[in-house]
Formats: structure tokens, C-alpha cells, sequence
């Protein structure tokens, strides 16, 4: 929160509201590297969630600054989608292809989730936070998720990316920050990042848990039919609800991985 704010104060209302989302990458890299003490070498779908948030932030930083038309940006998006997915299912960059049905299944499905997240923040992107609210809910529910499930070191790293994006939006609610495509990709990314290393086949975590945060995007919905009150209470009350409507899809995924753990 500290450094968005200040990329914002120092760079004015223009190009700081575009360079404050990387405080949430160097908050979740700080944490990467002095708390939780992972290695930088991409060696592993874990490991591998570094470098894809740094790619998300960085393409999303192009993007806010050249502004270029709407089909070259569907064409980037694209790259770093696929570009991340393949890495993660081939084990680098321009690793060989998979050798069975299921690695070619999981790539599928993977890149589905990918476009459409990317479509559903897109899409919310001119809400205010929603698509900060669904960013670290989701990266809670992983979180939980991972720690039900006995995976540790997915479960840190998560709860490092939660705290990065809450108190980058808690900066974006106070300021009324738009959202830019380096959150859009950023966050994204490296939530997905930390959904694919939990749904690696050698990972403990239940693919149902794993599902049901799905519906997390898609809690406004619900939300937006809420009695708020007053029409002039309800841009102050109405993130907060969307917090309350998006942790029911988390603590489900939570007691799911809990009771499909086997411990």
C-alpha cells in the first residue's frame, strides 16, 4: 500500500494511478523473497508463480502506457496467457509439448480459465474495487484451500498475495483509483498461478474445493440485489456486501477441501 502510494503521489493523478497497481507486486515479491524464502529458479508450478506475476504487471503495464487498439491488446493478453499456461503444463517456456490426454486436457481447461477471468475483470473493470474484492478473495480462498489441503508452501505464498492486493485496496478505495491492466493482469495472473500449483497433478488439494471458487467472479449478482439502504449509502456499503456475498463460496471451497482431505 505504502509504495502504490507513493508511485501515485510521484507520478501524478494520470500516470501514478496507472504505476500504483506494481505496489502489489513488490509487495507480493518482497514477501516472496524474504518471507517465505522460495527460490527464484522456475523449477515448479510453485515457483513458476513469481514469474508469472511479474509478467502480468509488466504486460499490464504496457498496455496502460501504450494504450494500443483493442485487437493488439486481445493479442497480448493472449501471449502472456498462453505463454504462462504452457510454461506451467510443459515445465518452461518452450518446453515440449505434453505426452498424455491429461496434460492436453488440463492445458484446455486452464486456458478457459485464464480468458475468462481476463473477460470477467475486463468486464467489472469500470466497478470501482470489484475487481480488487474478487482478487484477494480468490487468492483467500486458494489460500485456504491449500492450508485445508495440507499444501503449506501454496497456502503462504497466498496469503502474502492477499495481503499485497488488501492493502492495495484499501489504497484504491480511499484514492477512487481506477483499475488498470497491470491489476488486471497482475492480479489475475498470479492468482490463476497459484490455481494451477494447487491443481497440479501431484499437489493434495480437491479439484471440487478448487471449482467452487468459480463462483467467486460472479458474486455481484447476488450483491447488486441486496436491500443497501439509501441510494447515497450504497457506493460505501455495497463493497463491503460483495466482501460478505464472496467469502460463502470461499468457506464452502474451504470446508470441501477440509472434509476431502483424508487427515
Amino acid at each position: 500500500m505504502a509504495i502504490g502510494g507513493v508511485l501515485r503521489l510521484a507520478a501524478g493523478p494520470n500516470y501514478g494511478a496507472r504505476l500504483a497497481g506494481l505496489g502489489i507486486l513488490f509487495g507480493f515479491a518482497a514477501a516472496w523473497n524474504w518471507l517465505l524464502l522460495t527460490p527464484w529458479v522456475p523449477h515448479d508450478p510453485l515457483s513458476r508463480v513469481i514469474h508469472i506475476a511479474i509478467g502480468g504487471f509488466l504486460f499490464g503495464l504496457v498496455l496502460d502506457f501504450v494504450q494500443p487498439r483493442r485487437s493488439i491488446t486481445s493479442i497480448l493478453v493472449a501471449i502472456y496467457t498462453f505463454g504462462s499456461v504452457w510454461a506451467t503444463i510443459s515445465g518452461a517456456l518452450l518446453g515440449p509439448p505434453p505426452d498424455e490426454v491429461g496434460g492436453w486436457l488440463r492445458l484446455v481447461i486452464y486456458l478457459l480459465m485464464w480468458f475468462g477471468l481476463f473477460w470477467r475483470f475486463t468486464a467489472l473493470r469500470l466497478e470501482g474495487p470489484s475487481v480488487l474484492i474478487f482478487s484477494v478473495m480468490l487468492a483467500l480462498g486458494l489460500a485456504l484451500v491449500a492450508q485445508m489441503s495440507g499444501e503449506g508452501a501454496i497456502a503462504a505464498a497466498a496469503y502474502c498475495l492477499v495481503a499485497a492486493i488488501a492493502g492495495h485496496l484499501i489504497l484504491s478505495w480511499v484514492l477512487a483509483l481506477a483499475v488498470s491492466q497491470a491489476v488486471i493482469l497482475g492480479c489475475g495472473g498470479t492468482v490463476l498461478a497459484l490455481a494451477m500449483a494447487l491443481a497440479d497433478p501431484f499437489a493434495e488439494a480437491s479439484i471440487i474445493a478448487l471449482f467452487c471458487l468459480f463462483l467467486v467472479p460472479f458474486a455481484d449478482g447476488t450483491t447488486k440485489r441486496l436491500p443497501l439502504g439509501p441510494v447515497a449509502l450504497r457506493p460505501a456499503l455495497y463493497p463491503l456486501a460483495l466482501m460478505v456475498v464472496c467469502l460463502m463460496p470461499v468457506l464452502l471451497s474451504a470446508v470441501i477441501a477440509f472434509l476431502l482431505s483424508g487427515r
